[in-house]
């Protein structure tokens, strides 16, 4: 199993159990905790832009699709504040955690053949001025990061449009990150509910919305 490691489980009202290897939590069924993080940044106009990260091609789940900001696996003993790792992990970014706006925690449920992942996922937002140019991607992580309006996805995961703009870099045959521009559909982003990706583009829009 590649990248496996020692997680905290826990039954269905989150209450710990004890501690198995990763692989075998998904193999059973198991639940466990993994960081979400969504980063967002003002637009002169007055909306916002999320990040979308490539996952790699080489992944375990859930290769070449489009995903959460920045998200993993909390191991043994970790808490959220443990969660910012993977933000510098992937993109580079250092992230003091209190400067994370906590969303919300959703359960998600995804099964595939021998793959059942049970998990709470505490949902985060960083509010960032950086521009994708300023990001130090690990290629070894990700395979792109692409920005997509607030709204647009809310109208796409709502079933309103079919597809939408998207804008970034993505990595070469020479791992090297690219300008890229193109449209992207449902299809190409991790089978999380519809409802979940919804709910976090409304949950973004009334955080910006009461700084006001």
């Amino acid at each position: 199993m590649i990248d496996d490691y020692m997680i905290d489980i826990y039954d269905s009202h989150m209450n710990p159990l004890g501690q198995v290897m990763r692989s075998q939590a998904h193999k059973e069924g198991l639940w466990h905790k993994a960081f979400h993080c969504w980063i967002a940044k003002p637009m002169a106009d007055g909306h916002h832009k999320v990040l979308l990260q490539l996952r790699g091609k080489n992944k375990s789940t859930h290769p070449s699709l489009l995903d959460i900001s920045s998200a993993g696996h909390l191991k043994v003993g970790e808490t959220c504040h443990d969660g910012i790792k993977h933000i510098e992990q992937e993109l580079g970014i250092k992230v003091d955690f209190a400067s994370l706006n906590k969303l919300f925690t959703i359960n998600h449920v995804f099964e595939k053949n021998d793959y059942i992942n049970h998990e709470f996922n505490p949902t985060y937002l960083l509010e960032t001025d950086k521009d994708i140019s300023d990001l130090k991607l690990n290629p070894a992580e990700v395979d792109g990061v692409l920005e997509a309006s607030v709204d647009d996805l809310r109208n796409l995961f709502n079933h309103k449009v079919d597809s939408i703009y998207v804008s970034g870099l993505l990595i070469d045959e020479f791992n090297k990150f690219i300008p890229y521009t193109g449209a992207v559909g449902i299809k190409d982003f991790v089978p999380h509910d519809d409802s979940y990706y919804v709910k976090v583009m409304d949950t973004i829009k009334r955080f910006f919305a009461n700084k006001h």
